[in-house]
């Protein structure tokens, strides 16, 4: 079974991409959640989260990523995600109705140009 990683990369000061990959069920969001939320929401930056590289995502995830962007949006900061070409988890979000809630993106371009105007 694969498990699920959590990467990042600060762009600039105020701006870190943070990369998901794996399946976001019980099990992948238990082996990442606390990195993933140290990552992004510590301070009150702009953070895309790319899940181009997520084969699975479930509600608990999908709670992860709102608790993040809330706890994120309280401190100042915003959250936006990027889906890539990642059909299955855009449709998840989409009848989730969380692209109400955070903005999604298919490419980081668009996702920092949202994120710093």
């Amino acid at each position: 079974m694969e498990s699920a990683t959590v990467s990042h990369e600060d762009l600039t000061d105020q701006l870190r991409l943070v990369k998901l990959a794996g399946r976001l069920d019980m099990l992948g969001v238990g082996d990442i959640d606390l990195k993933f939320t140290t990552l992004t929401a510590a301070r009150p930056i702009g953070v895309i989260v790319d899940l181009s590289e997520v084969s699975f995502l479930a509600s608990i995830g999908i709670r992860s990523l709102i608790s993040c962007a809330r706890s994120l949006d309280g401190k100042g900061g915003r959250m936006v995600l990027m889906l890539g070409d990642n059909i299955p988890v855009r449709s998840t979000l989409e009848t989730s109705g969380i692209t109400e809630l955070i903005p999604t993106f298919t490419d980081e371009a668009e996702a920092r140009t949202a994120l710093l105007s």
